[in-house]
C-alpha cells in the first residue's frame, strides 16, 4: 500500500476480518497516545516505529494464529516495497490515487508537503 491520504486503511478496514492481523503505523500512533492520527508526537516516533517493526517481525516469523496480515504504509521505493514482501512472503497491493485528490485529502500542511515528497520519491 503506498501514499498518504490515498484510503489505504479504509480498504483495509472493508477487506479485513477479525481474524486479520492489522500493521498500520497511524494506528500504532494512535494507541500509544491520547493524540490523533494527524497528531504524531516526535517523542514517541523510536516507539511507535519500534512498535511496527516489532509487530512486522511477527508476521514474517508467523507469531499468533491470524488469518491474513495487511501492512499498511507509504513506501514509495519499489526496492523498498518488494524487500519488505520478500522478506515477508507477501504480496504489494498497490491503492492508486492521484496526488491532486491526495493534497486535497491531506489534513495539515505537514501532510501536503509529504504528500508532495511521496510523488517526487515513487517509483513505479
Amino acid at each position: 500500500m503506498e501514499h498518504l491520504a490515498v484510503g489505504k486503511s479504509t480498504w483495509v478496514n472493508d477487506v479485513a476480518t477479525q481474524d486479520d492481523l492489522i500493521v498500520d503505523i497511524d494506528k500504532i500512533w494512535e494507541c500509544i497516545s491520547f493524540c490523533d492520527k494527524y497528531n504524531k508526537p516526535n517523542k514517541l516516533k523510536s516507539n511507535a516505529f519500534e512498535v511496527r517493526n516489532n509487530l512486522i517481525e511477527q508476521v514474517k516469523m508467523r507469531v499468533g494464529n491470524w488469518q491474513n496480515a495487511f501492512i499498511v504504509g507509504t513506501y514509495p521505493l519499489r526496492m523498498e516495497r518488494q524487500r519488505l514482501a520478500d522478506r515477508l512472503g507477501a504480496e504489494v497491493i498497490f491503492i492508486e490515487c492521484d496526488k491532486e485528490t491526495c493534497l486535497l485529502r491531506a489534513h495539515n500542511e505537514n501532510w501536503k508537503k509529504y504528500i508532495e515528497e511521496w510523488f517526487e520519491d515513487f517509483q513505479q
